[in-house]
This record gives C-alpha cells, sequence and structure tokens, in this order.
C-alpha cells in the first residue's frame, strides 16, 4: 500500500511539472508574439527622444515602387509628407524624425504604392508616450497673463496655419501672440480666422478683385460696335491680336492706317470676352479686353 502512495505520488509530481513546462512554452510564445511588429498596413511609431520620434514598418509585399512617412497635427486629415525611402520594396525599413514639434501631438501614418498606381493608406498614429500640454482657450477679454501661473503660459502656444489649415507657418508662444495678431490687423489686410481648437488660427490672405478700365483705344460704343481709335495711326505702325476667352488665337490687324476705325461683330464668331494685344512699331502698347454683345 505505501509503495502505492509513492508511486502515485511521483505521477503528480511528474503531471505538474509537465503542466508548467508547458505553460512555460506558451507565456513565451505570447512574450514573442507581443514584442514581434506585425507587417503593413500596420507599423510601428516610438518616440526616442523630446524632438525624435521613429517610425518603423515591415514590408511583407515585393511590388511596391514608393513608401511615404506622412505627419500631422489631426489624426485624419491634413497630412504632410515628411519622408520618401529611396528603397521601398526593403522588408524591414524605417525613419526618425528628428524635427518633431515640441509640446503637440504628432500622427503618422505610412503611404505606400504598387506597380501600376494602385496605392495605400495606413492607419494613423501617435507616440504613445507623449504628455498632453494644458492650453487654455486664446480669448482677449477672459483670461490675463496675470490670472495664468508663469509654468502653463511658458507652455502655450499658438499654430498659424494658412488658407484651409493645409499650411503650417509658424508657431507663437503665447505671450508674443497679441502682439502678432495686432500686428496683422494693422499692417495687412489679412482676416485672422478661429477654429475649433484652442491653439490653433488661420490666415486668410487678402485677395483684392481685379478692377477692369477699358481701353482708350479698342473699346465697343453704345450701338455694340468695336472701335479702335489711334490719333498716330499716320505716324507710327499699329498691329492688333485678338484672341478669345480661352486664349485662342482669333485674327490679326497687321496695319491699322487710319486714326478711327469700326470693326463689325461679324469679324468675332461669338458674343462674349476677347484680349487683344496692341502694338506700336512692334512694341507691346497694350494688353487688354473688350465686350462683344450679342445682336439685338
Amino acid at each position: 500500500m505505501f509503495l502505492i502512495k509513492v508511486v502515485l505520488l511521483s505521477l503528480k509530481i511528474m503531471m505538474n511539472r509537465i503542466w508548467i513546462s508547458a505553460l512555460i512554452i506558451i507565456l513565451s510564445f505570447s512574450c514573442i508574439s507581443l514584442k514581434a511588429q506585425d507587417t503593413l498596413p500596420n507599423f510601428t511609431v516610438r518616440k526616442i527622444s523630446k524632438e525624435k520620434v521613429q517610425v518603423s514598418w515591415i514590408n511583407p509585399y515585393k511590388n511596391v515602387v514608393q513608401m511615404i512617412v506622412q505627419r500631422s497635427f489631426d489624426s485624419t486629415k491634413y497630412f504632410r509628407s515628411v519622408f520618401s525611402s529611396l528603397s521601398p520594396w526593403l522588408p524591414q525599413n524605417g525613419f526618425v524624425d528628428n524635427h518633431v514639434p515640441v509640446g503637440y501631438k504628432v500622427f503618422y501614418r505610412v503611404h505606400y504604392v504598387f506597380e501600376g498606381g494602385k496605392y495605400f493608406f495606413s492607419h494613423s498614429l501617435s507616440p504613445d508616450n507623449y504628455t498632453p500640454i494644458k492650453v487654455v482657450r486664446i480669448d482677449d477679454d477672459s483670461t490675463t497673463e496675470e490670472e495664468t501661473t508663469k509654468e502653463t503660459t511658458a507652455k502655450r502656444e499658438v499654430k498659424v496655419y494658412r488658407n484651409n489649415r493645409d499650411t503650417l507657418i509658424n508657431v507663437i508662444p503665447y505671450k508674443d501672440y497679441r502682439k502678432y495678431k495686432d500686428s496683422i490687423n494693422r499692417k495687412t489686410k489679412d482676416t485672422i480666422q478661429y477654429t475649433e481648437y484652442d491653439d490653433e488660427i488661420v490666415i486668410k490672405p487678402f485677395i483684392p478683385k481685379p478692377v477692369w478700365k477699358a481701353s482708350t483705344y479698342i473699346f465697343t460704343n453704345d450701338a455694340g460696335f468695336i472701335r479702335i481709335k489711334l490719333p498716330l495711326a499716320k505716324r507710327n505702325r499699329y498691329k492688333i491680336i485678338f484672341y478669345n476667352e480661352a486664349a485662342e488665337y482669333v485674327f490679326t490687324i497687321f496695319h491699322v492706317k487710319e486714326p478711327e476705325l469700326v470693326l463689325d461683330k461679324s469679324n468675332f464668331k461669338t458674343a462674349g470676352w476677347y484680349f487683344f494685344e496692341l502694338y506700336e512699331n512692334e512694341k507691346l502698347k497694350e494688353k487688354n479686353k473688350l465686350f462683344v454683345s450679342k445682336d439685338k
């Protein structure tokens, strides 16, 4: 009886050892799989210093002709290319971004193109060890510098974009923001537009409306006819070339011999704007346009 108990105890110890060994093997494979990097479209983003981020990937495809890393301050839009691989077909590759804006959350994605033009975008990722900076709403009438702590004020910055947030043109410390805003308002005709974000503004450049001034040499009269008035036609040699709105050649008057001349509208196939170039002794004297109306 004692011998049977000894045998059973030995078998139990052996089974426990087998189960423990199996468990260790399973955990080992689990750790390896956790550490292993997946293939594209998955990739890895890792912050390696204050201003450096490493982006790496494993490429399982052989027919990739272009591999591009793009960066944005938004997780879904406004991405701009920051790296293009010289060897996109390599099975394992990466890129270190040495110019990461300090204090801002950045996102990366990988854009890869296949032979034939087919292309894909990966999902976006941000470095996992990013520490956000507390940003207070920028408002002239609410928070003053005296009400904020020195530490928060020193960290606050404003991103300045152009047009539709497609181009980041500047990053301004908040202490300089009001001076910058006043300078834009006083010295330019540009418009400052606020966004849904607390730390962004968009500069809308002023685009003046073109003011058209009719020519004093070639113009249409009240009856809709085209008048040519060149007082020095007897002394100088004038040539006029006409183009339509599509910049296509229409016809040329090689030598205007009379000081005043009227052109019939039949010279122009359709109604609309026509551009012309007036040359005086083979030198360009004026570029302008005139409107040819329909016959009533």
